[in-house]
């Protein structure tokens, strides 16, 4: 029985503690139990939270509908939880991936707006290659181009990548390529209608194909792009002064 606390006895026989244990011991073991607590609370409701099912009951009538956690930390034993966190995990790997945030990628500039001519990072990167470059072509006059001059026109556009999810095989092209494979097998010529999925397994293909999303997000960014926001710019003096000097 503790020294000094014969009635606390319980609780440090709950932590495993002797008698020989000090208040302040206990103390700490209460306190690391309740940030374990906190941490979990925390996970489970980061992923493990699902839309829940409108109550029957007419007091309820009219107010939100509550989510659901998928594990029960408090009514299971240890081996219920570990099979209910084990169940879960597909959804919480589906719940942690984040919307799609555009990358920005800043401007670029074309001489000329057309598609496949957006070469330069810069106004001064263009000005450099092209200010003042006249070009004869063959000799003929017909093929004479004039260079960029102040008050010459070019273009500054944005830059806008696609979302390298969008580039992913989604469900359909996933049962798609099995029902293939499954008439290229050496059982293919009784393949009828396979994979026969029903409403709740191809919800959970949607959940397992989930988390390539941020797999190709943060691999597969594409270096082609197309342009938005295309604006005329005039060149100024200004604008061949600054060039020169950087």
């Amino acid at each position: 029985m503790p020294k000094h606390q014969p009635e606390l006895a319980r609780i440090y026989n709950v932590f495993g503690l002797s008698s020989n244990h000090e208040l302040s011991t206990l103390l700490v073991n209460i306190e690391n139990t309740k940030r374990f607590s906190d941490l979990l609370h925390a996970v489970e409701s980061e992923f493990f939270m699902v839309p829940g099912e409108p109550s029957d009951e007419p007091e309820d009538a009219g107010h939100p509908v509550d989510d659901d956690c998928l594990v029960n930390s408090w009514g299971s034993t240890p081996s219920e939880y570990l099979k209910q966190f084990k169940a879960a995990l597909p959804i919480a790997a589906a719940n942690s991936v984040p919307a799609y945030e555009a990358v920005v990628t800043g401007e670029r500039w074309s001489l000329d707006g057309e598609n496949g001519s957006w070469d330069y990072d810069s106004l001064d990167e263009l000005l450099k290659d092209n200010y003042g470059h006249d070009s004869d072509g063959d000799g003929h006059p017909a093929s004479y181009r004039a260079g960029l001059y102040e008050g010459g026109t070019v273009y500054r556009g944005i830059v806008c990548k696609d979302d390298p999810a969008r580039f992913l095989p989604d469900a359909n092209d996933v049962t798609e390529r099995m029902y293939e494979n499954a008439c290229d097998s050496d059982a293919g010529e009784w393949v009828d209608a396979y994979p026969d999925l029903s409403k709740a397994a191809e919800a959970e293909l949607q959940i397992a194909l989930a988390p390539l999303k941020a797999w190709a997000r943060k691999h597969c960014q594409p270096e082609f792009f197309t342009i938005k926001d295309v604006t005329p710019h005039i060149v100024t003096e200004e604008d061949v002064t600054r060039s020169r000097k950087s």
